[in-house]
């Protein structure tokens, strides 16, 4: 087919256009903003670092994610609205913060005797319902959610003095997470329970202003420099065996997202939860032989104390299935898939 001579410069100008505005689509560059509830020199910070690293080299700088570390844009449970609202376009931070937001987030996290082993939260969330779950609950707020990591069964409590029972929390000043875990902790021994975050948390207990101080594990007490103020500790975290912190995402910016920019940063997404799981798990066996060989002397909860734990753990957790459907159904969905984990490892457990 022979086209006539005074249409050729027409239809080469229509391809320049064409080709230049695919170029220019492939060349948006996105810039987020990822705030971390995460203390600069912490293992999961350095490791969001990486992951942003790894996101600007597979996207060519398409996708160019900043990560900011504890408070430096926002704080601690701001951080949902924040990313709701596109103050940020990422937030990351626990399931448990966000219970001003809805009841049903303070059991989405591990509360006492939920999942005691890594492998059946990582199952519920990443394999079950877990995911699909929690994004029922972030949606509605504009924001797509994703677990990050698991730090798995946390430290327990640091203190100046020596607290060797439940008894002895009675009207102690204890930092706690929110959620969950705090309400069972103070259910169970009458402390008050503050949730501070970590910039704050040394400083208020170096200035007496807390009697005990709970952070995430070994690993994560040791950076935060907790045992240069205290050398007391009672173990191990029964309020959170198999805790996650989890990724909060802008649902307007990730629907910009083209459809390569979205698999790349999923995929990043799984590889910093795997990496940062397990880098974080080894740390803690080291940090717990450096607790042991400092001048911190170790206390376990007894068996009076853990049947008063499990009492006031089912007592709290009986409230919260009254207070709403879905927390009902999320607190019975998580116990279904431990019974079922429990079941198989009956026959495939340890043998030692």
């Amino acid at each position: 087919m022979f086209l006539p001579r005074k249409l050729l410069p027409i239809i080469l100008l229509c391809q320049a256009l064409l080709f230049t505005a695919c170029d220019q689509q492939e060349q948006t560059v996105h810039s987020w903003k990822l705030q971390s509830h995460a203390s600069a020199d912490s293992i999961d910070y350095q490791e969001l670092v990486k992951m942003a690293d790894n996101i600007r080299l597979m996207s060519n700088g398409r996708l160019d994610i900043t990560p900011y570390p504890s408070g430096q844009i926002i704080g601690g449970a701001n951080i949902f609205n924040a990313v709701g609202d596109r103050t940020i376009e990422m937030g990351n931070g626990w399931p448990n913060w966000w219970s001003g937001q809805h009841p049903a987030w303070a059991v989405m996290n591990a509360g006492p005797f939920d999942f005691m082993n890594l492998d059946a939260s990582m199952m519920f969330f990443l394999a079950g319902e877990g995911t699909a779950l929690a994004n029922q609950l972030s949606e509605p707020a504009g924001i797509i959610w994703r677990p990050a990591w698991w730090p798995g069964m946390e430290f327990g409590l640091l203190s100046k003095d020596p607290i060797r029972n439940l008894q002895d929390l009675q009207e102690k000043r204890v930092r706690i997470g929110p959620g969950l875990p705090s309400e069972v902790l103070a259910e169970a021994s009458g402390a008050y329970t503050i949730p501070l975050v970590p910039s704050e948390i040394r400083p208020a207990l170096e200035a007496g202003n807390l009697d005990a101080v709970e952070w995430t594990t070994t690993a994560g007490a040791w950076n935060l420099g907790l045992q240069d103020v205290s050398n007391h500790a009672i173990v191990p975290a029964i309020w959170q065996p198999s805790v996650l912190a989890d990724f909060l995402i802008n649902k307007t910016a990730y629907a910009e997202l083209s459809e390569d920019l979205k698999a790349i940063l999923e995929t990043a997404i799984k590889s910093y939860t795997l990496t940062t799981t397990l880098k974080a798990k080894d740390q803690d066996i080291d940090a717990l032989q450096r607790f042991r060989n400092s001048d911190t002397v170790f206390t376990q909860w007894s068996k009076d104390d853990l049947a008063r734990f499990r009492q006031a753990s089912d007592r709290i957790l009986d409230r919260y299935k009254e207070r709403d459907e879905f927390s009902r159904q999320l607190i019975e969905k998580k116990q279904a898939f431990k019974a079922r984990y429990n079941k198989y490892y009956e026959v495939f457990g340890s043998y030692e």
